[in-house]
C-alpha cells in the first residue's frame, strides 16, 4: 500500500489517497526483521498499509481564527556580521516607518542560514529583518466580548527577536523551537512596518553544542529556504559542526480571536483514574464570564469521544483554567497502536452563567458518546452562542514514567522505563534533517524514512543536539516512534546551569501534548549542575523524565549532585565511543556485558562506513567531481578511514583493501561488526542499560556525515540490517568467548511477559559448509536476557577465517518467532592483538 500525503505547513493533516503498489521482490513474512534489500522492500510495503489508517484526521479542522500570512517582500542586513565580544550594541533606528532599506538584500521568510568564523565555531551576529505589509484596521477601544484581537505571531526565531511595528517596539523573545505572538490589536493601519531584530551566536549567551535546527552543511551559500533547489547551494561533503544558526526560520502571520483568546492547551492522560486533565490558558482583554467546552475526539481511529462543559470567570491578562475530563474506556497510544486524540477546546460567551468569581461544571448527559458533540463533524456550531476562540491539540492516552526509589516496581530495576505501566526498553538511533525534509515540503520522504525505522525495529531517535518541528513530531506521534528531544549545549561556557533553565520551561511546554516525546535532553558531553533545569522542567510537566546531559561526563559516580527526589525524574547518560574515536578494530572487546546498576542509556555509539559505490554514481551531485571507478585507489565522499588501518583490514576479513570498491566493502562490513557487537552488549546488560541510541541514521545530503547506516538515497547499508537484527524485542544472541573456542546462546528478551518452552536451533556454516548445528530449550523471563547454552568450537579449523551464525527460536507451538544471523571473522577472536600486528596495517 502507498500513501501519499499532503498537509499544510501548520501541521494539520489535510488528506490522504492510499494507492496500491504492486511488489515483485522477495515476500516478508509479517514482521519479520528484513535481511536484505529486497526484504526491505516487501517490509515497507507492509508497513505502509500497516499505519496508514494512523496517519488520518478525522475529526474536521477548526475555522474559528482568521490567519494572515505575512510572507513579504523582506529585505535583511547584518547589523554585526561577526562579533568579537558580547557587549550587545542599542539598535540602531532601522526600524522606523520611514527608514530607507532599498539598499538591503532581499530574502525570503521563512529563511535560515549559518555561517563560521573558525573551525566548528559559529558566528555571533545581529541580523535584520524587514518588510511591509497590508492589514485590516481592528480598532483597539472599547474591549468587548463580542470585539476582536488580532495578533502578530512568529513560528520560530532563531535564535533572540527583538521586534517592532510601525515603530512601536512589540517586545523579545529567545529560544527557536517556541512560537510567540504580540497582542496588535489598535497598532495595525492600512499599510504596516515590520521590523525583527535577530541576535545570535554564543558570544550573545545563546547554548550551542555542534548540532542544531537543520544540517550545517558547507556550501557556496549557506542557507535554507523553502525551495530546495535554493538552498545549501554548491554544498560540499561533511558538516560544519557549528551548533548554531539564525532567521526566520518558521511563518510570520497574523490571527484574529475574540476578547478571550486561548493561548495553550495541555493535556494529559491518568491511566489510574481514567480521565484526562486538560489545561487551559487564556489571554483575555478583559476579565469575562465565559463557558468552556472540551471535546476529546478520537483523531485516527474510530472510538468514543468525551465531552463536558465548564463554565468560568477568566481573569484579564494571561489565566490558567485546570478541567478533568472522565474518559472510561479509552484507547491507548503505544507504538504499536499509535492512536491520537483531538483535544478541542471552544471559548463562547456565557452571559446568563452565575456570579463572577464562581465556576460552574456542567457535564452533559450524553458526556460519553459514540459521536463528536457540536456538531458530526466535532467542528464547533457558531449558531448555538458566540464563540471567542477555539483551539485543537493532539495528545496519545498514555503514560511514561522510571522505576525510583520514589516510585518502586517489585522485580524491576531502578531507573527502568514504563510505557503505560509496562517495562520499556529504548532501541534508538540519532537523527537530523528530518526537519529540513519537512521545511521542504518532502513529505514521502519524511514518511519512507520513518518507516525505514520501523523496519529496522527502531522504536525510538533521538534529535541529536536539536529539536524536532511540532510536524515532525507530530508524524512520529502518528508512527508510533518515540523521540528525546534536545535542546543541545555543551561547548565551553561558564553559565550553561544559568542559561538553560529558560529552555527547560520552553521545551516542557511544546511538547507536553506529544506522546512520543518520552525524553528530553539539555547537555552534550559537558558537565554542569542542572538542579534549576530540572526544576524548571518539572514546574511545568512533573512527569517529564530528563537526560539532563547526554554523554554526561559526571565529576562523581552518582552522575549528578542533585536533591535525592529529583531522581525519580532523572536518568543518567553515557556516549560508548569503543569501536569509534578510540577504536583500532578489537571488535572482540565490544559486546561488553556490564554489572548491575541503576539503568542508564547509552546516547551515542558508532562506526563510519562509506556510501555505496552506487549510490556516489548515481546519487552524489553534479557539481561534485566524478565518481572515481570502483578500481581506482582512492577514498571518496566524506571519509575519515585510512586506506590502510585497523578497522579496513579487520573489515577486509584480514586483508589489506586497495582499491574504491573494497574500501567501501572493508567500512561497510566493519560498520555491521560493530552495530552488532556494541548493542548486543546492550542487549545482554538489562539490568545496567535501559537503551540506547546508535549514531546515527541516515545522512539528508550526500556524503554529510560517515556515521549514518542509511545513505542520503535511502539505501541502507550493512550496519542497518545488522541494528535491525538486534532491535528485535525478542531475539537469539551470540557471545564469542574463549578466544573464538566456543559460542554462548543467549535469548534477550525487552518483552513484558516472559517466554516459556521455546526451542533454540543453531547452525555454524563456513563457505556455506555446515561446521556445527543443534538445538537448545530457551526460556527467558520478561525484561531480561539469559543464557542458555554453550557451543563448543573447537572443532571449526583454523582456516575456517570467517562463518556464519544463524539462530531460529521457535515457540513451545513450533511456530518460528525470531531469528539472528551474523557473518564472524573468526580469526579476530581468536588471534586478537596479534591480527592487528599484520605490516599491512598502518598504526
Amino acid at each position: 500500500m502507498h500513501t501519499s500525503i499532503r498537509f499544510s505547513r501548520f501541521g494539520v493533516w489535510r488528506s490522504f489517497i492510499f494507492l496500491l503498489v504492486l511488489h515483485a521482490g522477495v515476500p516478508v513474512a509479517e514482521g519479520e526483521v528484513p535481511r536484505n534489500k529486497e526484504e526491505l522492500k516487501a517490509r515497507l510495503v507492509e508497513l505502509r498499509a500497516e499505519y496508514a489508517p494512523y496517519l488520518r484526521s478525522l475529526p474536521r479542522p477548526l475555522c474559528a481564527r482568521e490567519r494572515t500570512p505575512i510572507d513579504g517582500p523582506w529585505r535583511t542586513r547584518f547589523e554585526v556580521e561577526q562579533a568579537d565580544h558580547g557587549d550587545r550594541p542599542a539598535p540602531p533606528a532601522w526600524h522606523g516607518e520611514d527608514f530607507d532599506d532599498s539598499s538591503w538584500e532581499a530574502t525570503s521568510v521563512p529563511e535560515w542560514r549559518y555561517k563560521t568564523e573558525g573551525y566548528r565555531t559559529p558566528v555571533s551576529c545581529i541580523l535584520w529583518y524587514r518588510t511591509q505589509f497590508p492589514a485590516k484596521v481592528v480598532p483597539a477601544s472599547p474591549p468587548t466580548t463580542k470585539g476582536r484581537r488580532t495578533f502578530l505571531v512568529f513560528g520560530g526565531v532563531d535564535w533572540e527577536a527583538e521586534v517592532w511595528l510601525n515603530g512601536v517596539r512589540l517586545g523579545s523573545h529567545k529560544i527557536y523551537y517556541e512560537p510567540f505572538r504580540f497582542d496588535v490589536t489598535g497598532l495595525l493601519k492600512e499599510r504596516n512596518t515590520l521590523a525583527v531584530r535577530v541576535i545570535d551566536g554564543p558570544k550573545f549567551g545563546e547554548p550551542r553544542s555542534y548540532w542544531s535546527l537543520l544540517p550545517m552543511i558547507p556550501a557556496e551559500r549557506q542557507r535554507y529556504v523553502r525551495d530546495k533547489a535554493r538552498s545549501i547551494v554548491g554544498y560540499k561533503a561533511g558538516d560544519l559542526h557549528l551548533g548554531s544558526g539564525m532567521g526566520i526560520h518558521r511563518e510570520v502571520y497574523l490571527e484574529t480571536t475574540g476578547q478571550v483568546c486561548i493561548r495553550e492547551v495541555f493535556a494529559r492522560a491518568d491511566l489510574d483514574k481514567q480521565r484526562t486533565k486538560v489545561t487551559i490558558e487564556t489571554d483575555a482583554a478583559q476579565a469575562a464570564r465565559v463557558a468552556f467546552e472540551v471535546q476529546i475526539l478520537p483523531e485516527n481511529f474510530e472510538g468514543t469521544s468525551y465531552r463536558k462543559l465548564v463554565t468560568c470567570e477568566v481573569p484579564q491578562g494571561v489565566g490558567k483554567q485546570s478541567i478533568s475530563v472522565p474518559m472510561p474506556e479509552a484507547r491507548l497510544w503505544s507504538p504499536e497502536t499509535p492512536r491520537l486524540y483531538r483535544c478541542r477546546i471552544v471559548c463562547r460567551t456565557d452571559a446568563a452563567a452565575g456570579s463572577p468569581g464562581s465556576s460552574v461544571e456542567r457535564p452533559p448527559a450524553d458526556s460519553k458518546q459514540d459521536a463528536p458533540s457540536s456538531s458530526p463533524s466535532g467542528e464547533p456550531d457558531p449558531s448555538t452562542s458566540d464563540i471567542l476562540d477555539a483551539k485543537d491539540v493532539l495528545f496519545g492516552y498514555r503514560s511514561f514514567d522510571i522505576v525510583s526509589k520514589q516510585r518502586p516496581r517489585q522485580g524491576l530495576p531502578e531507573g527502568m522505563f514504563l510505557l503505560n505501566g509496562d517495562p520499556l526498553y529504548l532501541r534508538g538511533t540519532n537523527i537530523q534533517g528530518l526537519n529540513a525534509l519537512w521545511f521542504w515540503g518532502e513529505s514521502d520522504r519524511l514518511l519512507e524514512t520513518i518507516l525505514l525505522l520501523k523496519a529496522g525495529r527502531f522504536n525510538a531517535v533521538r534529535f541529536c543536539q536539536h529539536v524536532g518541528y511540532p510536524e515532525v513530531r507530530e508524524m512520529l506521534d502518528r508512527l508510533g516512534i518515540m523521540s528525546e528531544q534536545d535542546q543541545g549545549s555543551g561547548q565551553p561556557s561558564d553559565d550553561l546551569a544559568n542559561q538553560l533553565p529558560p529552555t527547560g520551561t520552553a521545551l516542557a511546554r511544546v511538547c507536553y501534548n506529544n506522546p512520543g516525546v518520552v525524553l528530553m535532553s539539555f547537555g552534550n558531553e559537558t558537565r554542569f549542575d542542572p538542579t534549576r533545569l530540572i526544576e524548571a522542567v518539572l514546574a511545568v510537566d512533573p512527569e517529564r523524565i530528563l537526560v539532563p546531559i547526554s554523554g554526561n561526563r559526571p565529576a562523581t559516580p552518582a552522575g549528578y549532585t542533585i536533591p535525592e527526589e529529583y531522581w525519580a525524574n532523572v536518568i543518567d547518560d553515557y556516549h560508548a565511543y569503543s569501536a569509534w574515536y578510540s577504536g583500532g578494530g578489537e571488535i572482540w572487546t565490544l559486546a561488553r556485558i556490564q554489572n548491575p546498576r541503576r539503568l542508564r542509556t547509552a546516547g551515542e555509539f558508532g562506526a563510519e562506513a562509506l556510501d555505496s559505490h552506487e549510490t556516489m554514481t548515481s546519487h552524489y551531485p553534479p557539481h561534485w567531481e566524478r565518481t572515481p571507478p570502483a578500481d581506482a585507489d582512492v577514498l571518496w565522499g566524506h571519509a575519515q578511514v585510512e586506506k590502510a588501518d585497523a578497522r579496513q583490514y579487520v573489515g577486509f576479513r584480514g586483508r589489506r583493501p586497495v582499491n574504491l570498491g573494497q574500501y567501501i566493502e572493508a567500512s561497510q562490513t566493519y560498520q555491521a561488526d560493530v552495530m552488532s557487537e556494541v548493542t548486543k552488549g546492550f542487549r545482554l546488560s538489562p539490568r545496567a542499560i535501559g537503551g540506547y541510541f546508535q549514531f546515527h541514521f541516515i545522512d539528508l545530503v550526500a556524503a554529510n556525515w560517515p556515521k549514518s547506516v542509511v545513505s542520503h538515497d535511502g539505501t541502507p547499508k550493512k550496519g542497518y540490517f545488522a541494528l535491525a537484527q538486534t532491535n528485535q524485542p525478542l531475539v537469539p544472541l551470540i557471545e564469542m568467548v574463549d578466544r573464538g573456542n566456543a559460542m554462548r546462546l543467549w535469548l534477550a528478551n525487552d518483552l513484558p511477559e516472559p517466554f516459556v518452552g521455546g526451542r533454540l536451533r543453531y547452525t555454524v556454516r563456513n563457505n556455506g559448509k555446515t561446521l556445527v548445528e543443534g538445538e537448545q530449550v530457551a526460556d527467558v523471563p520478561a525484561v531480561d536476557a539469559v543464557v542458555v547454552g554453550k557451543v563448543d568450537l573447537t572443532s571449526v579449523p583454523e582456516s575456517a577465517a570467517v562463518l556464519m551464525v544463524l539462530l531460529t527460536l521457535d515457540d513451545s507451538n513450533g511456530k518460528t518467532v525470531a531469528g539472528f544471523e551474523q557473518e564472524l571473522f573468526l580469526r579476530a577472536w581468536r588471534e586478537q592483538e596479534a591480527l592487528l600486528a599484520s605490516p599491512q596495517i598502518d598504526r
